[in-house]
């Protein structure tokens, strides 16, 4: 189960500051790519209602937020302005206006905290508030404070190898056997072609699958999947 009392402190202090909700995510790119895998997320209670509609309706993949974190966007994303803005297809509009008009989230601002080619963490803050301009003054007044909060929370997950698996487990089970094989056997150090000493699988096949695995985890190379698996402890949970 993930650590919900640092979440908890998150929440709290973002509520004095005047905000009604804050959603956080450690989102896995491969995820995001691959429709039948759902992200784990933490949020508020004010939050769950939408959340749970934006998974039932696989919002995810036409979220603009996601997106330009994707892309690698590093300033905070102000929703209705991104959308004011024009940069926003009318099918990812339609997951704003349902935030707006079916569950009375006025306002939002996603801040990422990090990106790379696996992964992209962020928060989401809301208000359910009209008053747009008070909404704006405060994410401008407090924003350091916002960012050092969100921060400390994300350095809590990304160090805790319990919490870690909680946000990569369903990217894992999307994994066939033979793809865990090849990345046990990377974990190890060894060379795919001792492979077929130690699993039913051989070295020209598990190449093959080195190739996708690659792809699976964004576009990256053998030297970038190595360090995540060495960064994210990824053999402990294959």
């Amino acid at each position: 189960m993930l650590d919900q009392y640092c979440f908890s402190d998150l929440e709290d202090a973002l509520i004095e500051l005047g905000f009604d909700g804050v959603l956080y995510s450690f989102y896995p790119k491969p995820m995001y790519l691959n429709l039948k895998v759902q992200p784990v997320l933490q949020f508020s209670n004010s939050f769950s209602p939408f959340v749970n509609h934006y998974l039932e309706q696989n919002f995810g993949n036409r979220d603009f937020v996601l997106r330009l974190a994707s892309e690698g966007r590093a300033t905070p994303i102000d929703w209705w302005e991104e959308i004011d803005l024009g940069g926003v297809t009318a099918k990812e509009k339609e997951v704003t206006l349902c935030a707006r008009n079916d569950f009375g989230i006025y306002n939002g601002v996603s801040i990422p905290l990090t990106y790379g080619k696996f992964a992209i963490a962020g928060i989401s803050i809301i208000t359910f508030s009209k008053d747009i301009s008070k909404f704006r003054s405060t994410i401008k007044n407090s924003f350091n404070k916002i960012q050092s909060l969100a921060l400390m929370h994300h350095h809590s997950v990304i160090s805790s190898k319990h919490d870690l698996q909680f946000f990569i487990n369903p990217l894992l089970e999307s994994l066939t056997p033979k793809k865990k094989m090849v990345l046990k056997q990377l974990t190890t150090g060894r060379s795919l072609t001792e492979i077929e000493h130690h699993y039913p699988i051989s070295r020209r096949y598990a190449e093959k699958l080195l190739l996708q695995l690659r792809e699976d985890f964004g576009g990256i190379s053998t030297n970038e999947l190595m360090y995540i698996l060495g960064t994210t402890h990824l053999e402990e949970y294959l």
